[in-house]
């Protein structure tokens, strides 16, 4: 059976320009381990097991994998209330980065989650991430915001970003 993302990619990737052995699909306990890995590659306070559990158990939170074939090289977490997202993490390991999976993940889920009636996605990113920026402006966020002192690692001032649209599930109805 096919994931959305995998239809979306019409075969060819030219879409995305992904690489069409990605695909996006919900990520169960089993990936915890891989889960710590990815983020303590590129999160400076990485998040423990315990803390990806949770995640994996809440009803507010949707936790959604990059794959490559069978193995995850890339994931998202948004907390879910009412027609907002928030996410509040999203990496893909370094040796998969500029293939475009991330875009493909991002891009799925906001598909998605418009289609469960979501309007309003919010995220908080590096001033120094130039990278992950372009990402976020290319996929419809803009800067509405300037979070000082926020990453407690560094100091390092972090952007709010936002990206609005109208929900599918409201225009169906």
């Amino acid at each position: 059976m096919s994931t959305p993302a995998q239809i979306s990619l019409g075969g060819s990737g030219e879409e995305t320009g992904a690489d069409v052995g990605f695909h996006v699909a919900p990520v169960s306990r089993y990936w915890l381990g891989r889960l710590v890995e990815i983020d303590a590659n590129w999160n400076p306070k990485s998040w423990s097991v315990q803390l990806f559990e949770k995640e994996l158990s809440s009803p507010s939170s949707e936790v959604r994998g990059l794959f490559y074939g069978s193995e995850l090289v890339g994931y998202l977490i948004a907390h879910i209330v009412c027609d907002e997202a928030h996410i509040v993490s999203f990496g893909v390991a370094p040796e998969w980065r500029g293939r475009g999976g991330g875009k493909l993940l991002l891009n799925d889920f906001l598909r998605s989650s418009s289609l469960q009636g979501i309007v309003v996605h919010t995220l908080d990113v590096r001033v120094s991430n130039v990278r992950a920026r372009a990402l976020y402006e290319e996929c419809g966020f803009s800067v509405v915001g300037l979070r000082r002192n926020y990453y407690s690692d560094n100091g390092e001032d972090a952007l709010t970003m936002r990206r609005e649209s109208r929900s599918v599930k409201a225009v169906a109805s």
